[in-house]
């Protein structure tokens, strides 16, 4: 049986320290990272949990840029009217990249680390 440790992580100062070391994994939506442990393809020794990080934010940078939050969920990326606006095959990728239940739970963060 594989041993893994699990801790939640206050802010992402603690974030950054807990999954520094050496087979540490962070976890938000966990459809990615679910799907290479039962392929063998990871074996993490510590699961640092981040969902509870206030990171779920779309806002307008000053530049007219977006930032999207590494919590955000993938559909409530593709649906936030300034990306469907202003980025539309953003949108729609995302729309058209997951069921509906996968875009509920995947998050942005989730998806830039995926092994893909």
């Amino acid at each position: 049986m594989h041993s893994i440790s699990y801790e939640r992580a206050r802010d992402v100062v603690h974030a950054v320290e807990l999954g520094s070391s050496p087979g540490s994994k962070f976890i938000g939506g966990g459809t990615n990272l679910l799907d290479l442990y039962k392929s063998g393809i990871e074996r993490p020794t510590r699961l640092v949990d981040v969902s509870r990080l206030t990171l779920n934010t779309v806002e307008e940078l000053p530049d007219g840029g977006l930032r999207i939050g590494a919590m955000a969920s993938n559909t409530q990326a593709a649906n936030h009217p300034l990306v469907r606006q202003r980025y539309r095959v953003l949108s729609e990728a995302i729309l058209n990249g997951a069921s509906a239940q996968l875009r509920n739970m995947a998050t942005v963060g989730g998806n830039l680390l995926q092994r893909t």
